[in-house]
């Protein structure tokens, strides 16, 4: 091999050797910047989790509302602020050695909610209707139907026709109370459109031939749903004792027996052709915000208390706590800021 061809091929080679140099130089970085992405966007979302954690504890009335958590190897912080019904969210993620924060305000809006028009708005035709040992009110009360707020009055029962009107005020008589005792109102709401959601959303659920004693769902300040579920049956019930307490939304078909001291805020949807509520056979059972009777083909319902006088009063108060439930709530972005 002539000195020519030496020197060519010892240039070819460091050529090579500096081509191979850049590739792995090249290669190397782009391995980096995609570890460098990777981190990054991991750590965004984290900050993203973040914020969706918080709303769910919002959600399910947590307290106090986590401030911080992990996940697949990395850490997220949040702090939050509110005003009324604004909400402020800081939140970061870290993994490694990236981090992401964002800011979020947020508005928290009520969803619809059934228009209650009486102490008990009956949206169904035709009715059968039994009054026994039990007062309906239609006039405003307080929150803990104590006292009479003075202004809002609502008839005590609304029908969708007048026979059905003739009916309720035979069977109630004077225990039925309001601006009106009995009405007409085809405005009624039929609240059927709100109650998947009601009873895939309970807190509480009960069965037929559940007995449950002292029990408590929900506060004034985190009302909840509660849904009684005994069937068409009249046979089968589900029972109460002692002391039931509870606020929010209470859907309830078939035979329910609320034996002893029972009070209820907010609003109670009967569900149902077939239904008996019986109202304690002790202390001062009461239902305080609003009831609606629904049911496809026709209405049958009971009222019933054993040997006290049982109490539906409307309460406009009682029913806003109730469309205050936290998961019947939505959120709208106001401001989002990464």
């Amino acid at each position: 091999m002539g000195r020519a061809s030496i020197f060519l091929v010892m240039g070819l080679g460091v050529v090579f050797a500096i081509i191979g140099l850049n590739m792995q130089g090249s290669t190397t970085y782009l391995v980096k910047a995609q570890m460098g992405y990777s981190k990054y966007t991991i750590a965004r979302d984290l900050a993203r989790l973040a914020v969706h954690t918080t709303l769910r504890a919002y959600d399910r009335n947590l307290s106090p509302i986590p401030t911080s958590g992990g996940f697949n190897g990395g850490t997220y912080t949040v702090t939050t602020k509110s005003s009324g019904d604004t909400l402020w969210l800081t939140t970061k993620g870290t993994y490694a050695d990236s981090s992401y924060t964002m800011n979020v305000k947020l508005l928290r809006t009520t969803k619809q909610f059934p228009k209650v028009n009486a102490a008990l708005g009956i949206s169904a035709t035709p009715v059968a209707f039994s009054l026994t040992k039990v007062t309906i009110d239609g006039r405003n009360y307080d929150s803990t139907g104590t006292k009479l707020i003075g202004s809002g009055d609502l008839p005590g029962v609304t029908t969708m026709i007048k026979a059905d009107s003739t009916t309720v005020k035979k069977a109630g008589g004077t225990n039925i109370t309001g601006s009106t005792p009995v009405k007409v109102d085809v405005s009624t709401v039929n609240p059927l459109s709100f109650l998947n959601e009601y009873k895939l959303g309970a807190d509480y659920t009960y069965a037929a031939g559940s007995v449950s004693t002292n029990v408590t769902w929900g506060s004034a300040s985190a009302p909840v749903i509660t849904y009684c579920n005994a069937g068409d049956d009249p046979t089968y019930k589900i029972t109460f004792s002692g002391t039931v307490t509870g606020y929010g939304i209470l859907v309830i078909r078939g035979n329910v027996q609320f034996n002893s001291n029972f009070t209820f805020n907010g609003l109670v949807i009967i569900d149902g052709f077939n239904t008996q509520v019986q109202l304690g056979e002790s202390g001062t059972p009461q239902i305080v915000g609003g009831m609606i009777m629904a049911g496809d083909a026709g209405a049958s319902v009971t009222f019933k208390s054993t040997s006290t006088t049982g109490k539906i009063l409307y309460s406009s108060s009682a029913l806003k706590t109730a469309s205050s439930i936290a998961k019947l709530r939505y959120y709208s972005i106001m401001e989002w800021l990464e």
